[in-house]
């Protein structure tokens, strides 16, 4: 009797050994009982890291604002990190193999050069880290361990642009009185024609703006597109309104400048979109830091002009009223969804692609809390 209770002993507690390493399994979403996945942090959180390309950014501030939230909502631990500049590559190198030694659950990563990181990644992907891209994430990664991205639209982004000025009453009443003969024209000043998310907010603006323009009386079939081969569209009947883009010679801000001179002295220009911060600049530059654009007495003060992004002297044409209004990235909901794609990642969830949208921001709103928290400098 005493040799079988004192087996049943040591089976309970070998029962209560297993179950309380399975307890113990099932508390952590992380491997932390595996050899295959990340680590858990000191409290046992599932942990993640997420990377950008410029610490001290305020697009990148936002973006961890948002991280933190998500990560806040979901029970992690997160941790940031980023170079000094974005041109401090190699500090982005070693800050990713340090958090690829570290184990983490998941990383986010907005990379400043994707070719320098790939060592890294490969290194993730052998440790089975899930890696999820931000803001313009890993272009072309050929590690395969990023699994998505959170970013904007570009062309839905360019679309919201267009939307927001064929709605505007001075920019109708200006195409009203257009005729073939005296087209009005809408310039566009795109910094390149290479960069894709340029490109693509291009090709968004154009194509909705064509199709928004339309629906105007008189003007059925009669906006063409023209000034540079990729966007090169006619119209079925007689212009009556053109849109032209222009690409100056190359991405310097004195031919950008230029560009934008040359669009401001065409014959029937009532407005002019600006497709990122540097063509912005340029046009800022070229009206003597926007004083040309004012609505009482400027030179250009019929002239409806809309951008992209942000910065400095951007919100203040904006909140002037110099600049009609333009269009923000939202890097609160890049940091937002990279966290949470990065928790569904590590959980053995099927990702895919994010679009973090964008938002429009004129006088109205520039100083509203959900827009401010998303214009950076």
């Amino acid at each position: 009797m005493k040799g079988n209770h004192t087996m049943a002993i040591t089976l309970t507690r070998r029962s209560a050994l297993t179950a309380a390493l399975a307890s113990a399994c099932s508390l952590s979403l992380l491997a932390a009982c595996s050899d295959d996945g990340g680590s858990a942090s000191s409290d046992g959180k599932m942990k993640v890291i997420i990377i950008s390309k410029s610490y001290q950014n305020q697009f990148y501030q936002a973006a961890f604002k948002g991280a933190q939230a998500a990560a806040d909502e979901l029970g992690v631990e997160l941790e940031t990190n980023g170079p000094d500049a974005e041109s401090n590559v190699s500090q982005q190198v070693e800050q990713l193999a340090s958090a690829v030694n570290q184990r983490p659950a998941a990383i986010a990563l907005a990379a400043c050069q994707p070719d320098a990181v790939q060592d890294a990644l490969v290194n993730a992907k052998n440790q089975n880290i899930p890696v999820i891209g931000f803001d313009s994430g890993v272009p072309d990664d050929a590690s395969g361990a990023v699994l998505a991205t959170a970013t904007t639209d570009n062309e839905v982004a360019g679309g919201n642009v267009a939307t927001n000025l064929a709605a505007n009453a001075d920019l109708q009443a200006a195409l009203a009185s257009a005729s073939a003969d005296s087209p009005a024209v809408i310039g566009v000043l795109a910094q390149d024609s290479t960069s894709g998310s340029i490109v693509q907010r291009v090709d968004g603006f154009t194509a909705t703006l064509v199709t928004e323009l339309e629906k105007l009386d008189g003007l059925a079939g009669a906006v063409d597109v023209s000034g540079q081969q990729r966007w090169t569209t006619p119209s079925s009947n007689p212009a009556k309104v053109k849109i032209v883009v222009t690409v100056p010679p190359t991405t310097s801000q004195a031919d950008i400048q230029s560009a934008a001179t040359s669009i401001l002295s065409t014959d029937g220009l009532v407005a002019l979109f600006a497709a990122n911060q540097d063509a912005v600049n340029g046009v800022i530059s070229a009206t003597g830091d926007a004083s040309q654009l004012d609505r009482d007495s400027g030179r250009y003060k019929d002239l409806l002009v809309v951008g992209f992004d942000a910065g400095t002297s951007q919100k203040d044409a904006v909140r002037s009223g110099a600049f009609l209004g333009s269009v923000t990235q939202d890097p609160y909901q890049m940091g937002y969804q990279a966290v949470t794609l990065a928790v569904q990642a590590a959980n053995g969830e099927s990702v895919e692609d994010v679009d973090t949208g964008s938002h429009w921001y004129d006088s109205s709103n520039i100083d509203d809390e959900d827009i401010s928290v998303l214009l950076y400098d």
